[in-house]
C-alpha cells in the first residue's frame, strides 16, 4: 500500500485546487513545492499590513468561474465583488467610459455613432459563435479585414492586452479573442475580485482543504518523476522515491524536461509544449496613505498599453484602515521583457504616466513595489499556441501521470486556464463530474 494516493509535484494554484478537491473527497494527498510557499504566481505577499498580489489577480467570471466551482466543491462559498465603471484615461488625462458590457457601447465617448452599431453587431456575432475561421488570423489581421478603425480599434487593442495579456495585436490570436469574449457575454460577468482578498478567501481555504487528508511539503525539490515500465510510480526527492497511485505534475510545460526524461516520449503535443512562449509584464503596486480615488473599476492606458485598479476599493481589508492599494500591470511581449533596457523603459514610462494621473502619489506613497515578471501566464495566446497545440492532461504511453496548469489545453485565457485545468483534470482522474457541477 502506498503512503499516499496522490502526489502533486509543484504547488501552483492549479495543483492546490486539484489537491484540495481530491483531499476533500477523502484521498491522501502529498504536495511537494520547491518554494517556501504554495500558490505559485497566485502567492500573496504581506508588507506593513498590505496584501500584495503578484499583479492584478482579478477572477474572470467571478462567482461563475471555475475557481468558484472548485471552492464550492470543498464547501467554501465566497463573495465576489463586482467592478465599478471602467475608464480609458487619454493623453489629456480625460476619463472616458470603457465598455464592460453591451450598454457601454451606446454611452461611451470612445465611439462615433457608426462604431457603436458596428460594435454591437460584432458582440452579437461573438455571442452566437458566428466568427468564421479565425484560427489562422491575428487580432490585427481580423480588425483589418473587418474594417475596424478609430475608437473601436482602440477598444479591441486594450481588450487584447487585458483579456489575452498580450500587448501586440499583430501576435495575439483572433480566435482566442472571439472565444473569450463569447464566454464573457454568455456568463454576463467579465471579472470580479474576492471580497476579502486572495489570501483569506482563496489560498487559505484551499490549503486547509488539502491538509484535511494530506500534507504540504515546501522548500523541497522534486528531482524527477519515477517511471516504471509504462506507468508513473512516484517522485524522487533527496534520492528517495516517494510512491503513490496517481502522480500529478503542476509546473509550466517549458520546465517539464527538468523532472521528466522527454527524449523517448513520442507525444508530439508535449514536445511542442516544451517551447511555448509565456506572457510577461511589469507590475507596480502603490501602497498609499489615504485615498486617491473612489473608482472601483479598471483604468486603461494606451501609452504604454496597460491597466490598473485601486484594489482596496474592491476589498478594503487588503489595506490597513485609512490606507489604499493601487496595482497596475503593463503587459510586455516576452522577447522585449528579456531585454533589460526595454523593460526599464516601459517601467519608467508607466510610472511617469500613473503619477501624472494621480499627482498626490508623490506625497502619499508609503512604499512602491515593482515586479518584472518574465512569466505571468504560461502561454501566450498567439495563433501557434491555441488549445490544440498545448499539452493534454496526460502523456501518451505513460499511465497514472497527469499534467495541469496554465500551459495545458484547458479553455480560457490567463490564469483562468489553470483554474479550468484543475476541474477538467479532476474529472479525468476520477471519471466523474466534480460535486459543484457546472455553473
Amino acid at each position: 500500500m502506498y503512503d499516499y494516493d496522490v502526489i502533486i509535484a509543484g504547488g501552483g494554484i492549479a495543483g492546490l485546487e486539484l489537491g484540495a478537491m481530491l483531499s476533500h473527497d477523502g484521498q491522501r494527498v502529498l504536495m511537494i513545492e520547491q518554494a517556501g510557499h504554495v500558490g505559485g504566481r497566485s502567492f500573496v505577499h504581506t508588507k506593513d499590513g498590505f496584501e500584495l498580489d503578484n499583479g492584478i489577480h482579478l477572477v474572470r467570471f467571478g462567482r461563475k468561474s471555475a475557481l468558484a466551482q472548485v471552492l464550492r466543491h470543498i464547501g467554501k462559498e465566497i463573495q465576489f465583488q463586482p467592478l465599478g465603471k471602467s475608464y480609458l484615461i487619454d493623453r489629456n488625462n480625460e476619463f472616458i467610459l470603457f465598455p464592460t458590457g453591451p450598454s457601454g457601447f451606446l454611452t461611451s465617448g470612445l465611439f462615433r455613432f457608426p462604431e457603436r452599431l458596428k460594435a454591437l453587431g460584432i458582440m452579437l456575432q461573438f455571442k452566437r459563435g458566428q466568427t468564421g475561421a479565425l484560427e489562422r488570423y491575428t487580432v490585427e489581421e481580423w480588425m483589418q479585414g473587418a474594417g475596424i478603425r478609430g475608437g473601436l480599434k482602440r477598444y479591441f487593442n486594450l481588450v487584447c492586452a487585458s483579456m489575452l495579456v498580450c500587448p501586440l495585436t499583430s501576435v495575439a490570436s483572433a480566435q482566442a479573442l472571439a472565444e473569450n469574449v463569447n464566454r464573457v457575454l454568455k456568463a454576463g460577468i467579465s471579472v470580479e475580485y474576492p471580497s476579502h482578498g486572495w489570501r483569506k478567501d482563496i489560498l487559505d481555504p484551499l490549503e486547509d482543504a488539502l491538509r484535511k487528508n494530506g500534507k504540504i511539503m515546501t522548500g523541497t525539490r522534486v528531482e524527477s518523476v519515477a517511471i516504471e515500465g509504462n506507468r508513473a510510480a512516484g517522485v524522487r526527492v533527496n534520492g528517495t522515491v516517494l510512491r503513490a497511485d496517481t502522480i500529478i505534475v503542476d509546473i509550466p510545460s517549458q520546465d517539464i524536461g527538468k523532472i521528466l526524461d522527454v527524449r523517448g516520449i513520442r507525444d508530439e503535443r508535449l514536445k511542442t509544449a516544451l517551447g511555448l512562449v509565456p506572457t510577461s509584464g511589469i507590475s507596480i503596486d502603490y501602497a498609499i496613505d489615504g485615498s486617491i480615488s473612489d473608482i472601483s473599476g479598471l483604468l486603461y492606458l494606451e501609452d504604454p498599453v496597460s491597466f490598473g485598479c485601486i484594489v482596496s476599493n474592491l476589498s478594503p481589508g487588503i489595506a490597513p484602515p485609512g490606507k489604499s492599494l493601487l496595482t497596475w500591470f503593463c503587459p510586455v511581449h516576452n522577447e522585449e521583457m528579456k531585454q533589460k533596457d526595454k523593460a526599464s523603459a516601459y517601467q519608467r514610462r508607466l510610472e511617469s504616466r500613473i503619477e501624472t494621473i494621480f499627482p498626490s502619489l508623490k506625497t502619499k506613497t508609503l512604499f512602491k513595489r515593482v515586479l518584472n515578471l518574465n512569466m505571468v501566464d504560461g502561454v501566450e495566446l498567439n495563433i501557434g499556441q491555441l488549445r490544440d497545440k498545448r499539452m493534454d492532461y496526460g502523456i501518451q504511453g505513460i499511465d497514472n501521470l497527469y499534467l495541469i496548469g496554465d500551459t495545458t489545453a484547458a479553455p480560457g485565457a490567463g490564469g483562468d486556464i489553470a483554474h479550468e485545468s484543475s476541474i477538467e483534470c479532476y474529472e479525468r482522474i476520477t471519471g466523474r463530474m466534480h460535486s459543484a457541477g457546472n455553473v
